[in-house]
């Protein structure tokens, strides 16, 4: 660990180098400050081509969520060393209200409701606020062909209100998010045989299985504060605060708070850019214990200083900096340094900009955030923090046209306690001398390694007429791990398309097609280790019909081939759903 951590400062001081000696050759620089966020490399506003259009729809706030369950484009939903993805965005009709009120229902007995309201901007403020739920009662089918009940519901609401001063801004957001569901999964535990828990005690399968139901709840505040500068050559800075509470039905709680900002001074050709943030956590749990639990209190706290130069020439850019961040745990403190250097050339205006950098970041896992990524997480599990310490990337991006933009780009990043989910598993008391030793039940434990990521992913967004649009995008995975056989649950393909457009004049249609790869997944009982996930191929198609300027109809189908996906071992989702429903503007 110590000479990965002294590879990073030496990297670091090779690039610091590399760029004064770039920027020592530049002769008459005389230009505005632009600040060069973190992966995602902008260029001055003379020379800046938009080519990462954003999703604009009349439904304002609506917060995005990972069902477990429900049939939905099968995604990873991971970013281990993100490329700003190209958004499609489609304008609905101008004649909709500012707010709605939408239902539907669908097959395994889906019912979902949800309301939206928003204040339109004007002189001072904004306000908008979203309420839903959706429930399904449907059952599914293990792998070993057993029919299960599969039941979630799922209760949502946000808020989000701006207040605009003469030359800043105050932000106040609110979220509180409520799931309950069941742990269905196929597993190879046997309620009457006889295991080793994780304390070498004897104990029942029965035991060692989790009760049926689990509930989550979440809320959370954050208060924001920025100015209004839109000139480079002025101090610009912003500042967040929050606060958030979670809690499991098992009795696991979680209270956090979050502090951050970010700085940029500018200093006649160049600006100096500090950002950083401090997160906090802490966990309690139950006081009595479970046989299959081993419950420990838990708090971490990750300090993150982020200071940097941007230097602006004609047609190009440059940040150097580093990246300072301590973590402190009750599972042991760590530091770390790594560099953050990005530089941004403007090849041919309007038609070409190529980047490339070293960086690196940290992925701090709270409770929440882990249940929020796997629902069926061991209600006891506590998941390190990651670093990507080094990380290389280098891209292209532009416009073949006026319709048609493009991105395409690699990275390759050193990481360490990066987390791979597994099925927890127990060694039978007496194991069968023709059988496997160990079985293993349906909540995930995790484990760790340390390796490198090579990322290669690209995109092409048409826009062939104003309602209209086409995104091809595609992404390759190559993990190199230092212990673990496989990328546990991780593809190495994804590729997708989708399409926004107007079929006739009320007539809103969407499709898509998603191709997610290969996966492996642990299986103890297995000879081999392993379990593969097969690659699945997803159909989905959608539609929206205006009736008048208040009423319209929508219909969904998901999963049209009707594959069987896996996200997660053992857990099979919802296959062919349709849904169907009314929205009311007003």
């Amino acid at each position: 660990m110590m000479t990965i951590r002294k590879s990073y400062i030496i990297a670091l001081f090779f690039c610091c180098a590399i760029g004064h000696n770039v920027l020592n050759a530049q002769e008459n620089i005389n230009q505005d400050v632009k600040v060069v966020k973190a992966y995602t490399p902008t260029i001055s506003d003379a020379y800046k081509v938009n080519y990462m259009p954003e999703l604009n729809d009349s439904t304002t706030i609506s917060p995005a969520f990972n069902y477990r369950i429900l049939s939905t484009s099968a995604s990873t939903n991971y970013e281990p060393a993100p490329i700003s993805p190209a958004k499609i965005s489609f304008k609905r009709k101008e004649h909709l209200n500012s707010s709605y009120l939408k239902g539907g229902i669908g097959n395994y007995s889906s019912l979902l409701a949800e309301l939206g309201y928003n204040v339109l901007e004007n002189e001072k403020y904004l306000l908008g606020f979203n309420i839903g739920h959706i429930s399904s009662f449907g059952e599914l089918t293990l792998e070993n062909e057993q029919s299960v009940e599969a039941p979630f519901h799922d209760t949502w609401a946000s808020a989000d209100f701006k207040h605009f001063f003469d030359d800043k801004t105050f932000g106040i957001e609110l979220g509180f998010n409520r799931s309950k569901y069941q742990y269905y999964g196929y597993q190879t535990l046997v309620s009457d045989e006889l295991y080793l828990d994780n304390d070498g005690q004897v104990a029942l399968g029965s035991d060692l299985s989790p009760a049926v139901d689990q509930r989550l709840s979440g809320f959370d505040v954050t208060a924001s504060l920025m100015n209004n500068e839109t000139d480079d050559r002025k101090t610009k800075y912003s500042a967040f605060g929050g606060f958030n509470a979670f809690g499991s039905l098992t009795g696991v709680s979680q209270m956090g708070f979050k502090l951050g900002g970010q700085l940029l001074y500018p200093v006649n050709d160049l600006g100096i850019k500090v950002d950083g943030e401090v997160k906090s956590f802490s966990t309690k749990v139950p006081t009595a214990t479970d046989v299959m639990y081993s419950f420990k209190d838990r708090s971490h706290t990750l300090i993150r200083v982020n200071p940097g130069v941007v230097f602006n020439f004609d047609r190009a850019s440059i940040q150097v900096g580093v990246m300072m961040a301590g973590f402190i745990d009750t599972e042991g403190d760590e530091f770390y340094v790594t560099p953050d250097v990005l530089g941004e050339l403007t090849v041919v205006e309007g038609i070409a900009t190529v980047y490339g950098g070293i960086t690196g970041r940290v992925g701090m896992n709270d409770y929440q955030s882990v249940l929020n990524e796997n629902a069926f997480a061991a209600a006891d599990v506590n998941v390190k923090s990651s670093i990507y310490g080094v990380n290389f990337l280098a891209g292209i991006k532009g416009n073949f046209s006026s319709a048609t933009s493009f991105s395409l780009g690699m990275e390759y990043g050193f990481f360490n306690n990066e987390h791979f989910w597994v099925n927890r598993s127990y060694a039978l008391q007496t194991p069968p001398v023709d059988q496997a030793g160990m079985h293993y039940s349906n909540v995930f434990d995790v484990v760790y390694d340390d390796g490198s990521l090579l990322k290669v992913a690209g995109e092409i967004l048409y826009k062939p007429k104003p309602n209209m649009e086409f995104l091809l995008n595609g992404a390759y995975y190559g993990w190199n791990l230092d212990g673990l056989e496989k990328a546990w649950h991780k593809p190495e393909v994804e590729i997708g398309v989708e399409g926004r457009f107007n079929v006739l004049d009320n007539l809103f249609a969407k499709a898509g097609v998603t191709y997610l790869g290969d996966r492996w997944a642990m299986d103890v009982s297995n000879i081999d280790l392993s379990k593969k996930l097969g690659g699945v191929v997803d159909v989905n198609l959608g539609a929206e019909y205006f009736f008048s300027k208040q009423w319209s109809f929508w219909a969904t189908i998901n999963n049209m081939a009707a594959a069987k996906y896996y996200k997660w071992n053992g857990y099979p989702t919802q296959r062919f759903s349709a849904k169907a429903g009314i929205i009311f503007s007003f």
